[in-house]
């Protein structure tokens, strides 16, 4: 921890931030090789899962913050995945480097969310927010630039 590694090297500072993660349980209970009771990413894609909504599941909790792997959480990553691909297909465009407003803001929010503590789920928010703009028809244009910042910033791959 910061105090112990401050006592170790004396005046300089180990690191200049600390992140304390929090445990995830199942059914429950912590996650732990010992109780034997582990989701393992392996498992979930060959059970045919996209990698991507099992990483939009994990993304959906702050990462300090103790929460549960349920069955439910992996659905609605699942639909919020489907629903992010039928709006950039909505959204549609051909030119990345264009001056897209609505793509644009999405990225530079997204960027934002993720400057402010590694706010993932805030981040999801903001495409979720995209994404009902795009279905109506109110975000054109700006579907590859959401892609590309998604793939960019949160390693999601629409």
């Amino acid at each position: 921890s910061a105090s112990h590694a401050r006592v170790a090297l004396g005046e300089h500072a180990f690191a200049r931030a600390y992140a304390h993660a929090g445990m995830v349980r199942l059914d429950g209970e912590k996650m732990s090789k010992s109780r034997g009771n582990l989701v393992f990413v392996s498992q979930l894609l060959a059970a045919g899962h996209d990698p991507m909504a099992i990483r939009l599941a994990l993304l959906a909790h702050h990462y300090r913050h103790d929460w549960d792997w349920t069955d439910a959480g992996l659905a609605a990553a699942t639909e919020r995945l489907t629903l992010w691909r039928s709006a950039a297909e909505t959204a549609g465009g051909s030119n990345i480097g264009g001056s897209n407003s609505a793509g644009a803001d999405v990225l530079v929010a997204i960027r934002d969310r993720i400057a402010s503590d590694l706010d993932a789920p805030g981040s999801l928010q903001i495409v979720d927010s995209w994404a009902a703009r795009a279905m109506v028809g109110a975000a054109p244009g700006s579907g590859p630039l959401v892609r590309t910042a998604l793939d960019a910033v949160l390693g999601i791959a629409l």
